[in-house]
């Protein structure tokens, strides 16, 4: 009986020990943004950008890890998660753009091993590609704003791909007076609604998550009154008080 409870929690603590050597890992080789054709090195990794400066605050990276993933022995775990927001000015006919190389669980299956899948229906003005980044034009298509729309390392192949993602928004207008937003979100659950990207280990099954906000519009410097009445009525106003004080004074009389 003793034996047998041993061989019982010796089997129990390898599993935990087994569990805890497969815990996901997310690594960042590569990442860049698009803003009406401007890819500049601030806002890619490395050299991988190109085109015109943005205006200060165009990118805000406030909640994006854009640490670069470590060795097949040594990767960063949960690095590349978090938020990116574009910040627009007015305009017309504007477009912005993500894209990323990402590896889940790169130390123990290296970065061929992934498939993607999308869900969900493509807002109007939304594009996407997604392919192996060695094989495919899926960057050129990037940096010319020309996503094919298609998915080519879907799931279903076990050790197939490297996988890499893009996902754009064109035809965005602001109108004078206002700016717009647009943030790329990418995280390990999956949003509750809306079209999102899953890239996901095949042998694992862990999956990150790319998404993205709606265009939202703000009001430069806000509005409102003073709160004073309008003239026609402070005048209407005044005309009374002068009614009531002349009858007053002929009673008075």
């Amino acid at each position: 009986m003793k034996k047998s409870i041993a061989l019982q929690l010796g089997i129990l603590a390898l599993a935990a020990g087994a569990y805890q050597a497969k815990a996901a890992t997310y690594g960042l080789a590569d990442w860049c943004v698009n803003v009406n054709g401007n890819l500049p090195a601030a806002s890619c990794n490395g050299s991988s950008g190109g085109g015109g400066a943005l205006p200060a605050g165009t990118v805000n990276l406030g909640s994006f890890d854009k640490t670069p993933e470590l060795s097949s022995t040594n990767v960063f775990q949960n690095n590349g998660l978090g938020s990116i927001t574009i910040n627009l000015a007015a305009g017309s006919n504007q477009f912005v753009s993500f894209y990323a190389d990402y590896d889940v669980d790169y130390g123990a299956y290296l970065s061929d091993d992934d498939s993607a899948a999308v869900h969900g229906a493509l807002p109007a003005g939304g594009s996407y590609e997604i392919d192996d980044p060695n094989s495919s034009n899926i960057f050129s298509d990037f940096q010319a704003n020309g996503l094919s729309g298609k998915n080519n390392v879907g799931p279903g192949t076990a050790h197939c791909c490297d996988v890499s993602f893009a996902l754009s928004f064109g035809n965005l207008t602001v109108p004078a007076g206002d700016t717009g937003a647009i943030t790329f979100s990418v995280t390990t659950a999956p949003p509750a609604s809306g079209f999102y990207i899953q890239q996901t280990n095949e042998t694992a099954g862990d999956s990150i998550y790319l998404a993205a906000s709606p265009l939202s519009l703000t009001k430069i410097g806000g509005g409102g009154g003073t709160g004073a009445p309008e003239p026609p009525t402070f005048l209407l106003g005044l005309g009374l008080v002068g009614i009531a004080a002349a009858l007053k004074r002929l009673r008075a009389a």
